[in-house]
């Protein structure tokens, strides 16, 4: 710490206002680790004696705050000194009038936080001073209910001389020069000093204004620009005459944008982020200290990411000084999410956010800017414009727009402040290309298109460990307990019954079991969706929900022990520069007089098919030239049945094109086989490699000799003609039925002694097996039970996308399944609650297969028809074998 400087960080005394007796409470830290309510708003006090060296003499000297949740009153030696309003933001006050220098200083701090709400976001608020839908509190509260209280950053006394600064700004470009304003608190003569990063004085300057504003221009020649790759800083020393001195580091960049394309530096640039909401179980507000934010973010950079969100919150200064020094750019969304807009929330907020971006603007990391969050029209366009005004003339050549997630989207303004777009998709993945093609922006004028969160895919979160972890007892926060860990602004508070529901269901003792399927899923939700992503050159960057496990959702690359879910080795191939994806053959169909798009499955193919797949560079690297591709298709552990070399025309930075077409014949095979399509690119020193399955299944495949019949009213079988089947309403006991509708009559013919299978439409139309609509792929944990009527369909005892052709949004009702045995299941990762996408009923003599899987495809762009689905075609021959055979 510089000698001008006293820390008094360490023990403080603390108290409830309604107290008396005074306790050690840890500063900097929060309150609720003192184990009081954590919907507690205050008043708290803190207290703390400090004796101000005698060399601060004829100094003026100054309480400086890091930060304080939400409103404090200082108070030294009992005079009241000044105020604060704002979390996010530090501050200092002067308080030279009040001490002596070698004499005791008592220091007092009243404080305040936002008064949480009391049983959702839609709730009322706790008593107290400061709602918390009227201030600034992010989204943290709807984390884990709450947003921290007391003294949550760093406090120091600091001595200056006469001449303090009041703000400074320092800016380089990717040509040297540099840009310096100096706000004063009186007319000044101030020194500018520049060093390289070997420490090296390189410019010198001096400036005298009448005003208190002084402004420098300068030019480093031959500057090493600070870039991810080589994040290289440059410091700044600015000192006044009679004054202080301060020593800021800031580096030589420019961001631009031509048509969709982010440039940094004059290259361009992919943002690859993953979404933080600052929470950090440990120490319960958003200061957890420089050496956990080093590690995360050399973690996520070893998955990929080159880019944080800071979602709703904004971090110590460390955090962007960090990101600064290890080349981690950061976006920072500025902390409104559905507020209440009150006379003072719009009075306090321009105050707030002229504070924050000030003291954060001088990073070269920070590259764009949110105002807000799914924000509906009652953030209304006349707050809006003079916010975004105000923000926008302060950030540079960063990126700003009002609304993260968009007006469209959320109900808010449609003629919107923005330097580019912004949706949010959550969405399971057969339904992301009519998303993309939808909100496509092609005819609106050019911008760079990002997705500010997507792509959340929530894991099992195995609470054995968790309380292992904590000698054997439950944490706080997945107790049902209104004293230790009550509600708040949590929508999600399924927390509290996961563990009675996994017990209930029978899935409390196979938490490895499931915390792995759900890693595999998750895992290929992000792949999926990533290389899907990078196949379109109108969208510029995304960011990944989210960086780490929270009270209310299990979606993160971290888990609750801070180890990554998921190898680098596995993550990296879709998540980088470089980055190989497929696309397909498109295909047509006449239907009803007319064309339509034909889907079919691409990753699922019958033996002799013919495959091509498109393979396609997502090319945002450095290098430019030639690009030598490698293919090769196989069978686990044997010599490739299919393989390829081309080379490509060269592939400069930016590009999203196809490179090559691996075409081959699907081989025959007698049971059904999984092999990977694996390809390899090089472009100059850049490699990248990637892989993908593709199942194979026989041309003809085996069938019971039990005579089938099928009751298909609707059609959603039409074109099926690989089974030998009559369509009828006759119903003979020594045949097998496929329906996809329920009747008496069917019910009848089964609890009489018959076997069905009954293809669930998915809608409720009958109370004899109620659904649910509910998603396939994000949330949800497939558990492929040890039934045997899965006979030989190809499965690694989870769901991969040969299921893609199936996937659905319905799911059985699996409390009403009486005496059945579960073949596919849908455990729900944030709620612990199970329902069954396939389960075999025992009704009277007789047994159905009743299942909500989509073997007609037809959501999104899966298969149009089951005919084009040979994964769905397999499986339901699976289920007659069975059924027929027993």
């Amino acid at each position: 710490m510089p000698d001008n400087r006293i820390s008094l960080n360490g023990k403080w005394e603390f108290r409830l206002d309604k107290e008396e007796a005074w306790s050690a409470i840890e500063v900097p830290g929060c309150w609720e680790n003192l184990g009081i309510r954590k919907d507690h708003p205050g008043p708290a006090w803190y207290r703390k004696q400090v004796i101000v060296p005698e060399k601060f003499l004829n100094k003026r000297l100054w309480l400086c705050c890091g930060g304080v949740s939400y409103h404090a009153i200082v108070f030294v030696n009992g005079i009241e000194i000044g105020s604060h309003t704002g979390i996010w933001d530090g501050f200092r006050l002067e308080i030279t009038n009040a001490v002596t220098p070698s004499q005791p200083v008592e220091i007092l701090l009243k404080v305040e936080k936002p008064a949480s709400l009391t049983n959702g976001p839609d709730s009322e608020a706790v008593s107290g001073r400061f709602p918390m839908k009227e201030t600034l509190s992010g989204f943290l509260p709807y984390v884990w209910g709450h947003i921290f209280g007391g003294i949550w950053q760093s406090v120091w006394l600091e001595a200056s001389g006469k001449i303090v600064f009041e703000d400074i700004l320092i800016r380089g470009d990717d040509r040297g020069n540099v840009h310096a304003e100096i706000c004063c608190s009186e007319a000044a003569t101030v020194n500018l000093e520049i060093f390289d990063a070997d420490e090296n004085r390189i410019l010198s300057k001096k400036r005298q204004e009448k005003g208190k504003r002084v402004e420098f221009t300068a030019t480093v020649p031959s500057p090493k620009l600070w870039s991810p790759e080589q994040p290289i800083l440059y410091k700044a020393r600015v000192s006044a005459e009679n004054g202080e001195t301060r020593t800021l580091k800031f580096g030589f960049r420019s961001l631009g944008v031509q048509g969709s394309t982010l440039y940094l530096n004059g290259k361009p640039l992919y943002p690859r982020m993953v979404l933080s909401w600052g929470w950090y179980r440990e120490s319960l507000n958003s200061n957890p200290g420089p050496d956990r934010i080093r590690r995360d973010l050399e973690r996520l950079k070893q998955l990929g990411y080159n880019s944080i969100k800071l979602c709703l919150w904004v971090p110590p200064q460390y955090y962007f000084d960090l990101a600064d020094e290890l080349g981690m750019l950061l976006w920072l969304e500025l902390p409104m999410w559905l507020p209440k807009m009150s006379a003072n929330f719009r009075k306090q907020t321009p105050l707030e956010y002229e504070r924050i971006v000030r003291q954060v603007r001088n990073h070269p990391s920070l590259i764009l800017y949110t105002l807000g969050c799914e924000l509906n029209r009652e953030v209304d366009a006349e707050f809006l414009k003079p916010l975004y005004a105000t923000i926008k003339n302060l950030i540079g050549d960063a990126l700003l727009r009002d609304n993260s997630g968009s007006g469209e989207a959320y109900g808010g303004l449609l003629n919107e402040f923005a330097d580019y777009y912004d949706y949010h998709f959550y969405s399971d993945i057969q339904f992301l290309r009519q998303l993309f093609d939808f909100f496509s922006p092609r005819w609106r004028s050019k911008q760079p298109w990002l997705f500010g969160e997507f792509c959340d895919s929530d894991t099992f979160r195995d609470l054995r460990l968790l309380y292992a972890a904590n000698h054997g007892k439950p944490p706080w926060w997945t107790l049902r307990d209104e004293q230790q860990n009550p509600q708040g602004a949590r929508w999600a508070y399924d927390v509290v019954d996961q563990e009675t529901r996994l017990r209930q269901n029978g899935f409390w003792e196979r938490g490895e079991e499931l915390q792995w399927i759900s890693h595999q899923q998750a895992l290929l939700h992000r792949k999926f969706t990533l290389e899907f992503v990078r196949t379109y050159r109108e969208i510029s960057g995304y960011v990944v929900t989210n960086e780490r496990d929270t009270p209310i959702s299990t979606a993160g690359m971290l888990d609750d022990f801070e180890n990554l879910k998921f190898d680098p080795g596995d993550f990296r191939p879709f998540n980088q520069d470089l980055v190989l994806a497929l696309g397909w053959d498109k295909r047509r169909r006449w239907q009803a007089g007319g064309d339509r798009a034909a889907y079919w499955d691409t990753r699922c193919y019958r033996g002799g098919e013919n495959i091509r797949a498109h393979i396609i560079a997502s090319h945002f690297g450095k290098a430019n030239g030639l690009a030598k591709l490698t293919w090769e298709v196989a069978f686990p552990g044997q010599p490739p049945f299919a393989k390829g070399v081309a080379n490509t025309e060269a592939l400069e930075p930016g590009a999203v094109r196809e490179i090559h077409i691996a075409e081959f014949i699907a081989p025959d095979v007698k049971t059904p086989l999984q092999a990977d399509l694996v390809a390899s690119v090089q472009v100059g020193k850049e490699v990248a490699t990637n892989k993908w399955p593709l199942w194979f299944f026989p041309a003809h495949p085996r069938q019971t000799v039990l005579p089938i019949s099928i009751m298909d009213p609707q059609d959603r079988l039409e074109g099926l003609n690989s089974f030998e089947a009559v369509k009828n309403d006759v119903l003979k006991q020594d045949q097998l039925l496929i329906t996809t509708l329920w009747t008496d009559k069917i019910q009848s013919f089964v609890t009489g002694g018959g076997r069905a299978i009954y293809l669930h439409p998915g809608k409720e139309t009958e109370s004899a097996f109620s659904t649910e609509e509910i998603p396939f792929w994000r949330e949800a944990i497939k558990v492929i039970e040890p039934h045997p009527a899965w006979g030989d369909f190809p499965h690694e005892g989870w769901v991969n996308l040969q299921f893609y052709g199936l996937a659905t949004d319905h799911a059985l009702d699996t409390a009403q399944q009486k005496n059945a045995s579960p073949i596919l299941r849908r455990l729900d990762a944030r709620t612990m609650q199970v329902h069954d996408y396939a389960t075999e009923c025992f009704l009277g003599k007789g047994r159905v297969i009743v299942s909500t899987l989509r073997f007609e495809g037809g959501l999104g762009d899966q298969p149009s028809g089951i005919e084009q689905n040979p994964a769905a075609l397999y499986l339901l021959n699976c289920w007659v074998r069975y059924l027929g055979n027993l």
